[in-house]
C-alpha cells in the first residue's frame, strides 16, 4: 500500500500537535500537584481520551511521545517507558470502552451516556493507577503502607482528568468549528450572549469566594454549576466544571481553601471528592435537561405527524367518498330519471306507483348526493374543492390576517388550474403552512401570495417582508420545512425557499405540468 506524502505529511502534523497538547497538559497537571507525585487531578488523560475517541488509535505516537517528553526526569528510562505505556494503554482502553458502551457519537445527552462514562473510565485509570503505585513503591519514593493511599489518589485523580477534560473536548467538539450564521445568530441575541459571559463570571466569581475562604463553603458554586447546565444544556455544563475544578485545584495546590488539611492526601482526596461530585451533579443535570428537551420536541414531531395523519385520512376519505359513494348516488338519479322517461315512451302513466316509486328513488337520490357532497366539502378545504385553489387561499389569507393581523394580498388567476384535486390539496397545505410561518414566525407586516400558471407548469409563491432566517439551519421542534418538502416531494413539485436573517423569505412551489403533446 503507497503513502502519499500528502497524507503522511497531515499525520505528523497531527501527532506533533497531539504531542503539544498532551505535553502541555501534563504540565499543567505538575503545576497542580500538592507536593511530590500527589495530584488531585491529571488533565492529559482527558485529552488523550478525547482525541483517540475524535481521530482513531492511530494517533497513539503523539501520547506516547508527549508522555516521555513531559517526565520530570530523575527515573531510568526503563521506567519512564514503563510509565509510558501504562498511559497509552489507559487511554487506549478508555476509549475502545467507550465506542462499544457509547457509540461513536457521544453527546452525553442522556443519563445513561454519563453512567457508561463512569464505566468506561473507571477500569481503564486503574490500570495507570497500580502501575504508577508500583513504580513509585520500587523506586523507594513510597513505603508499602503508603501504596493503597497512593493507588487511589492516582486512580481518582486520572479519572477526574477523564470525567472533566473528555467531555468538554467531545461536546465542544461536535458544534465546532462554529459557522458564519453561528455568529450572526449571536448578535442578534446580545441577551443571550450576555447571559453566558455572566455564568461565566459566576462560576468564577463564586470557585474564588467559596475556595479562597477556609470555611466550608464550597457549596456556593452549586447554583452557578446549575445555572450553566439548565440554561446552556452540555456545552455550559461541561465549560462550567472545567472552571470551578480548576480553580479548586490550584487553591488548594497553593494551600488555600477549604480543601487543605494537615495531611497531603487527605487534602487531594477532599478536592477530588468535590471535583466527581461537582462534575458528576452536573453533567447528569444537563444530561437530564437534554433528554427534557428532546422529549417536548419528540412530542411536538408526534403531535405534527398526528395532525398531518388525521389530514390525510380525511383527504382520504373524501377522495373514497368521490369516487365511490358520491359516483354511486349520481348515477342513481340518472338511472331514476332515464326510467321515468321509459315508462312515458312506452306509453305508462308516470304518476303510477311506478312513476311514484321511481320519483321518490330519483329524490332520495339526489338528496343523498347533496349531503355527501357537503360532507365532502367538510373533509377537504372549505372553498378548495367547489371554487379552486386561489379562492379557498383568499378565504384563509383573510382569517389568518382578522386572526394575526397582518396585511395579506392574495393574487391568481380566476379559473381553475389545470390540475388534478390531489395536486391543488398539496398546494393548498403548502400555501397553508407557510402563511402560518409567515404570520407566526416571521413578524411580517405584509404577505403576498401569488398563483401563476405558466403553461407548463404552476406556481405558488409566499412572500413576507419579516426578519428572515438560515434555511439551511436546523431548529429544533420546527419542522414546518421537512413537511413542506416531503408534501412538494409527493406531487413531483420543487419547493425553493429564498430567506436570509434580516431581509424576508420567498417560498416557491413549482408543479410541472404534463406535456399535453405527449398525452397525445
Amino acid at each position: 500500500m503507497r503513502l502519499r506524502p500528502a497524507s503522511v505529511a497531515r499525520y505528523l502534523v497531527g501527532v506533533a500537535a497531539l504531542t503539544g497538547g498532551y505535553y502541555l497538559a501534563a504540565q499543567v497537571g505538575y503545576a497542580l500537584q500538592f507536593t511530590g507525585s500527589i495530584a488531585a487531578i491529571w488533565p492529559p488523560v482527558g485529552l488523550a481520551v478525547a482525541v483517540l475517541y475524535l481521530g482513531g488509535l492511530r494517533w497513539w505516537p503523539g501520547i506516547v511521545i508527549g508522555d516521555l517528553l513531559s517526565t520530570e526526569g530523575g527515573s531510568p528510562l526503563e521506567t519512564e517507558l514503563v510509565i509510558a505505556a501504562a498511559n497509552l494503554a489507559e487511554a487506549m482502553v478508555a476509549t475502545i470502552l467507550l465506542w462499544r458502551l457509547v457509540g461513536r457519537r457521544a453527546r452525553f445527552d442522556r443519563l445513561d451516556q454519563i453512567g457508561r462514562l463512569l464505566m468506561a473510565i473507571a477500569p481503564a485509570t486503574a490500570i495507570s493507577a497500580t502501575v504508577g503505585s508500583i513504580t513509585l513503591l520500587v523506586e523507594g519514593t513510597i513505603k508499602g503502607d503508603e501504596v493503597a493511599k497512593i493507588w487511589r489518589t492516582i486512580w481518582i485523580g486520572d479519572s477526574a482528568g477523564a470525567l472533566v477534560v473528555t467531555p468538554l473536548i467531545l461536546v465542544w467538539a461536535r458544534a465546532w468549528p462554529p459557522s458564519w450564521n453561528y455568529f450572526r445568530r449571536a448578535l442578534r441575541h446580545p441577551r443571550r450572549l450576555l447571559e453566558a459571559v455572566a455564568m461565566v463570571a459566576a462560576v468564577i466569581g463564586l470557585s474564588a469566594i467559596a475556595l479562597s475562604s477556609s470555611q466550608p463553603i464550597s457549596y456556593l458554586v452549586f447554583p452557578a454549576l446549575i445555572w450553566a447546565a439548565v440554561r446552556f444544556g452540555q456545552r455550559g455544563a461541561t465549560l462550567a466544571v472545567f472552571l470551578a475544578t480548576g480553580m479548586a485545584v490550584g487553591e488548594t495546590a497553593n494551600n488555600v481553601g477549604p480543601f487543605v488539611r494537615h495531611s497531603i492526601t487527605a487534602s487531594a482526596l477532599s478536592t477530588q471528592l468535590f471535583m466527581a461530585v461537582a462534575a458528576l451533579t452536573t453533567l447528569c443535570l444537563g444530561a437530564i435537561v437534554s433528554e427534557r428537551q428532546r422529549s417536548a420536541a419528540e412530542l411536538v414531531e408526534s403531535k405534527r405527524r398526528e395532525l398531518e395523519r388525521a389530514s390525510e385520512e380525511r383527504q382520504r376519505i373524501a377522495r373514497d367518498l368521490h369516487d365511490s359513494v358520491s359516483q354511486s348516488l349520481f348515477s342513481m338519479t340518472l338511472h331514476a330519471r332515464t326510467a321515468q322517461r321509459a315508462l312515458q315512451q312506452a306509453g305508462q302513466d308516470g304518476d303510477g306507483a311506478v312513476g311514484r316509486e321511481l320519483g321518490h328513488v330519483g329524490e332520495l337520490s339526489r338528496t343523498a348526493l347533496a349531503e355527501m357532497r357537503a360532507l365532502i366539502f367538510e373533509l377537504r378545504p372549505r372553498g378548495l374543492a367547489e371554487e379552486g385553489l386561489v379562492s379557498a387561499l383568499t378565504k384563509h389569507a383573510a382569517a389568518v390576517s382578522a386572526r394575526e393581523g397582518v396585511a395579506i394580498e392574495v393574487t391568481g388567476p380566476s379559473e381553475r388550474l389545470p390540475v388534478s384535486s390531489d395536486c391543488e390539496e398539496h398546494l393548498y397545505r403548502l400555501g397553508q403552512e407557510a402563511l402560518a410561518n409567515a404570520s407566526k414566525h416571521a413578524q411580517a407586516t405584509r404577505i403576498a401570495v401569488t398563483v401563476a400558471n405558466g403553461g407548463s407548469s404552476v406556481g405558488l409563491e409566499v412572500s413576507d417582508d419579516g426578519r428572515g432566517f438560515d434555511p439551511a439551519a436546523t431548529y429544533a421542534g420546527h419542522l414546518g420545512l421537512t413537511t413542506m418538502r416531503s408534501r412538494a416531494s409527493e406531487i413531483g413539485a420543487k419547493l425553493l425557499i429564498d430567506s436570509a436573517p434580516g431581509h424576508g423569505t420567498a417560498v416557491r412551489v413549482e408543479l410541472p405540468l404534463p406535456d399535453p403533446a405527449a398525452q397525445t
